[in-house]
Protein backbone atom coordinates (compact mmCIF):
# COMPACT_ATOMS: atom_id res chain seq x y z
CA UNK A 1 0.00 0.00 0.00
CA UNK A 2 1.27 3.53 -0.87
CA UNK A 3 1.21 5.89 1.73
CA UNK A 4 -0.07 9.65 1.43
CA UNK A 5 3.29 10.84 1.54
CA UNK A 6 4.64 8.97 -1.20
CA UNK A 7 2.11 9.66 -3.33
CA UNK A 8 2.73 13.67 -2.76
CA UNK A 9 6.35 13.22 -3.42
CA UNK A 10 5.91 11.45 -6.20
CA UNK A 11 3.46 13.94 -7.53
CA UNK A 12 5.61 17.14 -6.54
CA UNK A 13 8.52 15.17 -8.36
CA UNK A 14 6.73 15.60 -11.52
CA UNK A 15 5.83 19.16 -11.30
CA UNK A 16 9.28 20.02 -10.47
CA UNK A 17 10.22 18.27 -13.54
CA UNK A 18 7.26 19.80 -15.69
CA UNK A 19 8.68 23.50 -14.36
CA UNK A 20 5.64 24.52 -12.02
CA UNK A 21 6.26 26.67 -9.82
CA UNK A 22 5.28 26.40 -6.22
CA UNK A 23 3.37 29.10 -6.52
CA UNK A 24 1.32 27.70 -9.52
CA UNK A 25 0.93 24.61 -7.80
CA UNK A 26 -0.30 26.06 -4.27
CA UNK A 27 -3.38 27.87 -6.33
CA UNK A 28 -3.93 24.56 -8.28
CA UNK A 29 -4.21 22.86 -5.54
CA UNK A 30 -5.77 25.42 -3.14
CA UNK A 31 -8.25 25.73 -6.15
CA UNK A 32 -9.07 22.39 -6.14
CA UNK A 33 -9.35 22.02 -2.75
CA UNK A 34 -12.18 24.77 -2.58
CA UNK A 35 -14.12 23.20 -5.96
CA UNK A 36 -14.17 20.20 -3.66
CA UNK A 37 -15.77 22.14 -0.62
CA UNK A 38 -18.64 24.18 -2.45
CA UNK A 39 -19.61 21.13 -4.33
CA UNK A 40 -19.72 19.08 -1.32
CA UNK A 41 -21.64 21.69 0.01
CA UNK A 42 -23.63 22.31 -2.95
CA UNK A 43 -22.70 25.82 -3.29
CA UNK A 44 -23.16 27.26 0.58
CA UNK A 45 -19.77 29.40 1.29
CA UNK A 46 -20.33 29.55 5.06
CA UNK A 47 -20.66 25.26 5.24
CA UNK A 48 -17.41 25.19 2.84
CA UNK A 49 -15.56 27.46 4.67
CA UNK A 50 -16.24 25.42 7.93
CA UNK A 51 -14.85 22.76 6.76
CA UNK A 52 -12.25 24.26 4.98
CA UNK A 53 -11.14 26.00 8.35
CA UNK A 54 -11.02 29.50 7.17
CA UNK A 55 -13.47 32.59 7.66
CA UNK A 56 -15.96 32.74 5.11
CA UNK A 57 -15.03 36.24 4.25
CA UNK A 58 -11.63 34.97 3.21
CA UNK A 59 -13.26 31.59 0.98
CA UNK A 60 -15.45 34.24 -0.62
CA UNK A 61 -11.82 36.44 -1.28
CA UNK A 62 -10.42 33.40 -2.78
CA UNK A 63 -13.51 33.18 -5.12
CA UNK A 64 -13.30 36.24 -6.24
CA UNK A 65 -10.03 36.59 -6.46
CA UNK A 66 -7.53 33.71 -7.65
CA UNK A 67 -7.70 32.75 -11.06
CA UNK A 68 -8.66 29.08 -11.35
CA UNK A 69 -11.88 30.26 -9.44
CA UNK A 70 -13.29 33.04 -11.47
CA UNK A 71 -16.54 32.53 -12.70
CA UNK A 72 -16.86 29.12 -10.14
CA UNK A 73 -18.87 30.75 -7.67
CA UNK A 74 -21.23 31.89 -10.13
CA UNK A 75 -21.55 28.57 -11.36
CA UNK A 76 -22.20 26.33 -8.36
CA UNK A 77 -24.31 29.14 -5.61
CA UNK A 78 -27.79 28.31 -6.02
CA UNK A 79 -29.97 31.02 -7.86
CA UNK A 80 -31.70 33.53 -5.79
CA UNK A 81 -35.06 34.69 -6.41
CA UNK A 82 -35.02 38.07 -7.40
CA UNK A 83 -37.74 40.69 -5.73
CA UNK A 84 -40.25 41.89 -8.04
CA UNK A 85 -39.78 45.57 -10.00
CA UNK A 86 -42.77 46.75 -8.20
CA UNK A 87 -41.86 50.52 -6.95
CA UNK A 88 -42.92 51.52 -3.69
CA UNK A 89 -44.57 55.06 -4.33
CA UNK A 90 -45.45 57.45 -2.05
CA UNK A 91 -48.66 58.08 0.00
CA UNK A 92 -50.95 60.47 -2.25
CA UNK A 93 -51.38 63.31 0.19
CA UNK A 94 -54.22 62.47 1.95
CA UNK A 95 -52.74 63.08 5.59
CA UNK A 96 -52.89 65.61 7.90
CA UNK A 97 -49.22 67.36 6.41
CA UNK A 98 -51.62 68.11 3.29
CA UNK A 99 -51.50 72.30 2.72
CA UNK A 100 -54.97 73.58 2.78
CA UNK A 101 -55.99 76.34 0.05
Amino acid sequence: MVSIDDRLNAIIRELIGNGITLEQAVEAFEGKYIVAAMSASRGNVTQASKKLGVHRNTLHNKLRTQTMLNGFAESIRPVRRRLSAKRITAPTGTGRNRSRS
